[in-house]
């Protein structure tokens, strides 16, 4: 039997997102970010959360600005093009959060070694570099089986939520993700709990024949939001790209100011109309 898991956003980040939570973070930079969760966690002010992503963007600089964040778990995190993140480099340079210094590899097998159900997994690639300096829980080892190979033990990462955008997704919690995946689907599948943010809600057989790299599976799916332009200012392939005047607005304005015009608003319609309404849905579309 097929349970509907559609609920607002306001009910999903209540219940399924906690003060000390480690958060997966979906998407990549300005691509597929569920910025709409961010201002829905800072609205509920959720406190003391790690943050695990790939490539860190607008989403870690604004959680940080809005007092969320105790940890950040990236490879990286900036403005791209646009320059440095600077919520998080204040936070960073301060001392008021956790860095958790990762690579690409790091944060995959992490996730790898959670869903094999195994505490770590091997890694050579790291050897020389300067992670295991800052990283105390990452151990270099000798191959058991006798080859003399070192190798260093990257621990597992397990995860309390994820949080995916998607384009299309049913009511039931299968995703389907179009363009590039990263590490999206791993996330889903080994969280203990997952929440899919799409575009736009489809019949479970369109799901099955959508084109697309990943199909993420309701099994693995707590809950289903749908937010039509829900990771504005990042993008959403093949709909739309990304908001760059918008991110230029949060670098110029003080995230007091931004906060009370764009994440203390009523609904989703009030903050599309403050970020530009259709003019800038006209502008991004793909």
């Amino acid at each position: 039997m097929r349970i509907s898991k559609l609920m607002s956003l306001e009910e999903a980040i209540s219940t399924y997102v906690q003060d000390g939570d480690l958060i997966g973070i979906g998407g990549l930079s300005f691509w597929r970010k569920p910025i709409s969760a961010c201002r829905e966690i800072i609205k509920q002010n959720k406190k003391e959360l790690t943050l695990c992503t790939f490539v860190g963007g607008i989403e870690v600089d604004m959680l940080i600005a809005g007092g969320c964040v105790s940890e950040v778990r990236s490879c990286f995190v900036g403005m791209e093009i646009f320059g440095m993140a600077p919520n998080f480099r204040k936070a960073v340079e301060s001392g008021s959060i956790k860095i958790s210094e990762e690579s690409e590899a790091t944060i995959a097998l992490g996730l790898r070694a959670s869903y094999l159900k195994v505490p770590f997994m091997p890694l050579k690639g790291i050897i020389g570099t300067d992670i295991p300096k800052v990283r105390d829980d990452i151990i270099q080892i000798e191959d058991p089986l006798g080859s003399g190979i070192q190798l260093m033990a990257v621990p597992k990462i397990d995860l309390d939520v994820a949080i995916i955008h998607v384009p299309y997704a049913d009511e039931f919690g299968n995703g389907n993700i179009a363009g590039a995946v990263w590490m999206d689907a791993d996330m889903a599948k080994t969280a203990k709990k997952t929440i899919i943010i799409c575009e736009k809600i489809v019949e479970t057989e369109d799901i099955r024949y959508l084109p697309g790299k990943a199909q993420l599976p309701m099994q693995t799916t707590t809950a289903v939001v749908k937010i039509p332009f829900g990771a504005h200012p990042s993008s959403v392939y093949p709909i739309y790209t990304f908001d760059a005047l918008h991110i230029q607005s949060y670098l110029k304005m003080n995230f007091t100011e931004y906060k009370k015009k764009f994440i203390e608003v009523k609904s989703h319609a009030k903050y599309l109309d403050n970020v530009g309404g259709a003019q800038m849905i006209l502008n991004i579309l793909l």
